[in-house]
């Protein structure tokens, strides 16, 4: 599965690489190298973040008095980045494999060399390792803390590099595995052969030695970790890596390969193929574990380090089709938890938390409008009343502010129309899942008025075309908006999907995976689910000039889904939707006409677009 996604980049290669855990990230180029990139902090943006804290600007390598100065070969997958370097006068092939562990703050290098002469030799590896240590709220001045110049020193215990903000409790850590002893550790003023990014960091230079057979390949492990209040956790950090990289590798590519495994899909156009299916990866990238415990989605990479974030729900809502569920309802779950403990106001919720678990915005009556709409969107898919359960009382207390701040539903201002009758509409569904009255939210939404239907507007947003077009049946035209912003994607990195408004430096975006998910799922595939009900309202379409598409493995409540489209004529095609699972119905859509169907197996229709 996972080699299905490998991507293999041999041009471009100053364009961005991205390798990421839920606990830290690291960020470079395609070419190995970490320049100085990023707008949130000019030239600081780029590098390795363990949460909140940056550790170091990167990591450099020598072999052999060489530097290993730009890669030849960049090999991009959902677990690792690696780079290929062709050492041809010095007759060696190398590979730098680096992966981020799940729940640890600190990257792992493989590095591999192959020796190409016919006798065996001894590699020396120089690993340099420039700090540069800091938050963005104390490089902006925003929190009160004043950035120090890092000082650091060299450990023979433990044979490794340890470094920290003079200023601050901020730790880092670098070193190789206990079967490489370090023979000369120093701090040169500069980077041999690289020279020194900006910042207040130093440099940290580890010599190992590495032998290799004959024509044999070796490999050896080096670690860089951060983000630590004392260095006694540093030390703690560095021994798991070292104890435990093979199998935190292992346990990494069999999560992804099954999460990689759900919503797949088929289509004749690759590169929107390539997108939906990268959109999983490159979302799980974008989540992050808080310490305390529960788990975020961050708004984007690498310019705005915080959890949420702008239109929140719409980047969590793209988990959904995805198998995603479960995953959506632990952050829903983790931003009651973080905004009850900053005890906000009933009713109100947290719109940015840092990745430290501080809320730094609230949210006002768009945002209590959007939680209770994905609440209900999450039920919709997942069918899970001991869920609905447990958001009820936030849920309510969110009708209940917004009850407050529109006078009782009477002063509505007509941006937030949508929003509030979409919160109303899940609350009235929350409660029937529950058996309980749903009376008062039936009239609150009788009250209202009824939104105009309204034309495009001619400079509305790729993203907003592509849902309006789908939802009018204009699916030639959909597939149009979503191949335009599939071309937008990032060189090397596919699904790394941004809006038409991401800010300058974004990388990934959240919420941009929600407006090429959510037209392909619902006006291509044409499913719109109930769970709760077990009914799934089918419509789906063929382009004009496609074959047919597929989609396995899609998880609506427990059940498992697999839809089919195959072309019958130009202007009809044949659409399957089969499930292993008991008591489910399809409210199919077929000329205009619906049938409610029972799902026993599978349901075949013939018809046309």
């Amino acid at each position: 599965m996972l080699s299905a996604y490998k991507v293999y980049r041999y041009d471009h290669l100053e364009s961005p690489a991205v390798t990421a855990g839920n606990a830290a990230v690291l960020i470079g180029a395609q070419n190995g190298l970490f320049p100085d990139m990023g707008y949130a902090i000019p030239g600081e943006m780029g590098g390795l973040w363990a949460g909140e804290k940056k550790v170091c600007d990167g990591f450099f390598l020598a072999i052999d008095d060489v530097p290993l100065l730009k890669a030849d070969a960049c090999e991009l997958s959902p677990t690792a980045t690696a780079f290929h370097y062709r050492m041809q006068k010095e007759e060696l092939h190398v590979v730098r494999r680096q992966f981020i562990a799940d729940g640890i703050g600190g990257c792992v290098i493989e590095l591999t060399i192959e020796n190409l002469r016919s006798a065996p030799r001894m590699a020396e590896v120089s690993f340099t390792v420039r700090t540069d240590i800091l938050t963005v709220a104390a490089a902006r001045g925003e929190d009160g803390l004043e950035l120090g110049r890092d000082v650091g020193e060299y450990d023979e215990q433990t044979q490794a590099f340890y470094a920290r903000d003079s200023r601050n409790p901020w730790h880092a850590v670098w070193g190789a595995d206990k079967g490489n002893r370090v023979l000369q550790a120093d701090l040169p003023q500069t980077v041999y052969g690289f020279g020194n990014t900006q910042g207040k960091g130093i440099n940290g230079r580890l010599f190992y030695r590495l032998r290799v057979a004959a024509g044999g390949q070796a490999t050896m492990r080096l670690f860089v970790a951060g983000g630590f209040a004392s260095r006694s956790k540093a030390e703690e950090a560095l021994e798991t890596l070292r104890s435990e990289a093979q199998a935190l590798d292992a346990c990494k590519q069999t999560r992804m390969a099954e999460h990689l495994a759900l919503s797949e899909t088929s289509l004749p156009e690759s590169m929107l193929m390539r997108c939906f299916n990268w959109a999983k990866v490159c979302e799980d990238w974008l989540t992050r574990a808080l310490p305390g415990g529960g788990m975020a989605l961050c708004a984007d990479l690498p310019e705005h380090p915080v959890l949420y974030g702008d239109d929140w729900a719409l980047g969590l809502s793209a988990l959904l089709p995805q198998g995603g569920v479960a995953r959506v309802m632990e952050m829903l779950r983790t931003l009651v938890r973080v905004s009850e403990a900053a005890q906000l106001a009933p009713g109100r919720l947290a719109r940015c938390v840092s990745l430290g678990g501080r809320v730094k915005q609230v949210g006002g009556v768009r945002e209590s409008a959007q939680f209770v709409a994905l609440v209900h969107r999450t039920l919709l898919w997942s069918g899970n009343a001991a869920f609905a359960k447990e958001m009820l009382p936030m849920t309510g207390l969110c009708v209940s502010y917004l009850r407050r701040s529109t006078r009782g539903f009477t002063d509505v201002q007509a941006q937030l129309l949508g929003d509030l009758r979409r919160a109303l509409e899940g609350q009235a569904y929350i409660l029937r899942l529950l058996c309980e009255d749903d009376a008062e939210m039936c009239t609150a939404l009788e009250g209202l008025p009824v939104p105009e239907e309204a034309p495009l507007a001619p400079e509305a947003p790729l993203e907003e075309a592509a849902l309006w077009h789908g939802a009018q049946g204009h699916v030639e035209q959909m597939i149009g908006c979503l191949m335009q912003m599939a071309e937008r994607e990032l060189p090397g990195l596919p699904g790394a999907l941004r809006t038409q408004k991401a800010a300058p430096g974004v990388l990934l975006e959240a919420k941009a995976a929600a407006g090429f998910v959510w037209p392909l799922v619902s006006h291509l595939f044409g499913v719109q689910p109930d769970a709760g009900a077990k009914v799934i309202r089918w419509n789906p379409h063929t382009p004009i000039g496609w074959d047919g598409w597929v989609i396995e493995r899609l998880f609506i409540g427990e059940a498992c889904f697999d839809v089919r489209s195959e072309r019958v004529s130009p202007s009809k095609a044949r659409y399957t939707i089969r499930t292993d699972a008991e008591g489910w119905r399809v409210l199919a859509v077929a000329n205009g006409e619906e049938k409610l169907l029972d799902l026993s197996g599978e349901v075949t229709l013939e018809m046309g677009d």
